[in-house]
Formats: C-alpha cells, structure tokens, sequence
C-alpha cells in the first residue's frame, strides 16, 4: 500500500519505493546509477519525516545540485538551504549560528539544511561547531559516500563522529564497492557500525584473501589472484540488511564501447622500456627517477600521453615531451565525428588538456574545459562550444553530460569508481540517443601493450586498477 507522501514533483516508480524503504529506517543505504533522481528521494525523505536539521555531505560539484535540486522538488525558502561549500571554515560557523538563531525567533521557518563538501567538513572550526552539544542535527546524509571509503582519511573519522552523534544517518551512492569490496566498512562506520564491527583490521581478516607469499616478497598486501576475497555472500547480506538496490525505472539507450589503438614513436617507446626495466631514466642535463612501484606506474600513464616531469641537478623540474602521437590520434578522431555533435574527452594530467586544446584547435572545434584549473562547463553546455575536456576528480561525479553522446577516453584513471561514474555523465536521464565510447589505448612502437592495456583489462575484469597493474607478471 503507498503511504500517503508530501510531494512537490512526481516521482518515477523506483523513486517512490526507495522512500517507502528509507521513511521507516533511521539508518539506510541508497544504492542507485547516477541520474536515477537519488536527490529529489533523499528532499521527499527530509520533508516527509519533519526533520529540523540535516547535514548533507556530498562533492564540490554536489554542493551546486543539491541546491538547486532544493528548488525543484521542495517549498523551503532559500534562506533554509545553506549552500557551505567553497566557505571558509569561520564565515561556515557564522552562517549556520545566523540562520539557526533566526529559526529559533520565527516558528514558521522550517528545516535548516547544511549542505557541505568532503574536503572542508572535517575542518577543525566547522567540524567543532558541529559536534557542539548544543547544536542539534536529526539526520546526516553522506552523497556519493564512496568518498569517505578509505578508513584513515580526516573525512572519514569525522564522519563517523558526528554518525555517533546523529540518530538518522544514511548513504547515497552508485558505487558502494567502488574498488573492492573493502571500500563498504568505512560507510557503514558511519552509518551503523554495528553491521562491520570499528575495527579495520578484523573486516580485512574476514574478507580478505591474501597470497601470504607475494605479501612477504613484494612488502605489502597482495590478494591472491585466484581468489582475492571470502566470504562475500555474508558480506553482501550485511550490507543489504539496511540498504535498498534502486534500479531504474526509465529506459535509457543502447551503450557502444569501442577501444582505439595507436602506436608510440620509437623514441617514446624505448623510453617506455627504459622505465618499465630500471625505473630511472637519465637525459643527459636532466632525470627522472622513482623510487616505488605506484610512481612508476603513473608515469608510464603519463608517458603514453607523451610527457614525463624532469628535473635536474639543481632541483629545478619540468615538463618533457616525447610524443604528440596521441594528440594527433585525437584529431583523427574529431575529424570522423560530424562536426554538429557535441563531445565529451576525459582525461587526468595537465598535459593531457593542453593537447586537447591544440587538437581541438586543429580540427576547428570550439572547446571548454572542467578541471581543477578551469571551469568553463556552462559554455558548452549553453552550446557555446563544441568539445568539453574533464578531468575525472572534477567532473566524474554531480555532473550532467547528456547534450553530448560520444565520450572519448583520451587518458585512463586508475580509480575503477571514478571510470563507472564518467559513463552516467552521457548515459543517464534526459539522454536520448545511443552513447559512443572511445577508450585510446597505446601500445609500442612493435605493437608490444603498454599500462592502458593493464588498465583496460582491470577495468573490464572490474578489478582494482592500481592492484591490477602493480601485480602484473607477480
């Protein structure tokens, strides 16, 4: 039987039997694909349950959504809504203690909700205030709660203080296991730690499949290949035991994933050798040199884009380029994409942009760019310009795409979550065609694989990626 709900908008479906689940449960999980309106459940569950403070946790980008999302799906005056993020920790403080005092002079104001980011919630002045005593929250919500999934980190220590504080605590995400299935105990640290127990080290006995060989050899964790993890059928039924799996109930197009090879030049190519051997490489007046295993892999990621950092003997570093194969593969690409087509390009390093921008230049299309540097989304999305080059931390989460239906992956991420979550930027609500997929890959100069191949097979085996690759040939 339907329960009888205030609703502003109509939902979908799927939408009204999440909030059935999460309105009689004062902890839960939501796990939904991006773009199936987790927001405008998680407003209808705020109103419906008459709470009076809630602390929302989500992205930068998040913070901007949650805000408008407010707008859309509910009545509260602006003045309800604090938009935190990007506010200094003390200007956070005054805003919170300004709008709570007027709350209390006004018996009509309504909920106070605080919306926040993951990199400034744990700040020591904001933090603070919100464990005061005498500020009162009735429910904490954590979006994208995939964030807080490494246990050590400041964020999630915060975030599992405030959940002994708060009674009604719950997750948000797409991608609870966004790595591995230990990347569930930190959420659930926060939103009922009675389900994994507080200590990281017992979840990794229960779940954890070591190669207690490799372990010794190589001086860290290695899972075994065969058999990575145990237990998995008591964990999956731990974790269901509060959440609610929302699968969508819209019908969205078809998806087509292609794989675009090109080959390094010589020179690149025995540089790659060089590095994948000895992990040093001299160039004369300036080196480059790494002293681990994960260094090494990032740049052999950024050397099949055509660059290394260098640096010489009075410390001074740079940028070297080797290659523009891939910049000139890129604009091979363009050219059979007809030019009325809106596309999408993610890439991670800094010099991936810049060779974007020339080919884009050279194929004759207009381009933004959304990364920790710049922010020019809103042109393209007005159709100001014709291309959009993402870096995955900036635009992988809270981001809508769906003016565009080819995503081109000029460069791979190691973080398998953030590879899930760039394809629901095209591929959600609102998208009304078929999405094209273009993953480049490089290989050697004699066709020989280089690191995208490792992180391409890790990513079709969803595996983690940084596991994947630092294991290969162990």
């Amino acid at each position: 039987m339907t329960m009888d709900f205030i609703l502003k908008t109509k939902p979908w479906e799927h939408q009204l039997l999440a909030l059935e689940y999460l309105y009689s449960r004062d902890v839960g999980a939501l796990y939904t694909a991006p773009g199936t309106g987790k927001t405008k459940i998680m407003i209808d569950l705020i109103i419906n349950r008459h709470w009076k403070t809630v602390l929302i946790v989500t992205t930068n980008k998040g913070c901007d959504v949650w805000q408008n999302e407010f707008k859309k799906h509910s009545n509260l005056e602006a003045r309800n809504v604090l938009n935190l993020g990007g506010t200094p920790g003390n200007k956070k403080v005054l805003l919170c203690k300004e709008t709570l005092l007027e709350r209390k002079s006004d018996e009509g104001f309504g909920p106070v909700i605080l919306i926040c980011n993951y990199e400034s919630v744990w700040r020591p002045e904001f933090a603070s205030y919100l464990m005061r005593k005498s500020v009162y929250i009735d429910a904490a919500i954590c979006d994208e709660s995939h964030r807080i999934k490494s246990p050590s980190s400041k964020c999630s220590w915060f975030l599992t203080r405030i959940g002994r504080k708060v009674s009604c605590r719950y997750l948000v995400t797409g991608t609870p296991l966004a790595e591995s299935p230990m990347d569930v105990y930190a959420q659930y640290r926060f939103v009922d730690p009675t389900i994994f127990g507080t200590r990281f080290s017992d979840f990794k006995e229960q779940y954890q499949n070591l190669d207690i060989y490799a372990t010794q050899r190589l001086g860290f964790p290695v899972l075994d290949k065969k058999q990575p993890y145990k237990n998995l059928d008591e964990l999956h039924q731990k974790m269901f035991s509060i959440a609610f799996l929302m699968p969508s109930s819209v019908k969205l197009p078809k998806r087509f994933n292609a794989i675009k090879k090109f080959k390094l030049n010589k020179k690149c190519s025995n540089i790659y050798r060089q590095l994948d051997k000895e992990g040093s490489i001299d160039f004369g007046e300036e080196f480059m040199e790494v002293d681990n295993a994960f260094t090494k892999m990032t740049r052999k990621r950024q050397l099949v884009s055509g660059s290394l950092p260098v640096e010489n003997d009075l410390g001074e570093k740079k940028t070297k380029v080797f290659s523009h194969d891939r910049m000139e593969f890129l604009e091979e690409i363009l050219d059979g994409i007809p030019k009325n087509e809106p596309v999408v390009i993610f890439a991670q390093f800094v010099h991936d942009f810049e060779e974007i921008r020339a080919a884009c230049k050279k194929a004759r299309r207009s381009s933004s760019e959304l990364s920790g540097r710049v922010d020019t989304l809103a042109d393209w999305k007005q159709g100001k310009t014709q291309v959009i080059s993402v870096q995955y931390t900036s635009g992988s989460e809270a981001v809508d795409l769906t003016r565009a239906r080819y995503t081109i992956y000029y460069g791979l991420t190691n973080r398998l979550a953030l590879y899930e979550q760039s394809k629901k930027r095209t591929h959600r609500p609102g998208q009304t065609r078929p999405c094209y997929y273009m993953h480049f890959v490089a290989t050697l100069d004699d066709g020989s694989p280089t690191i995208d191949q490792h992180i391409m097979e890790a990513i079709r085996q969803k595996k983690d990626i940084v596991q994947y690759c630092l294991t290969m040939g162990e």
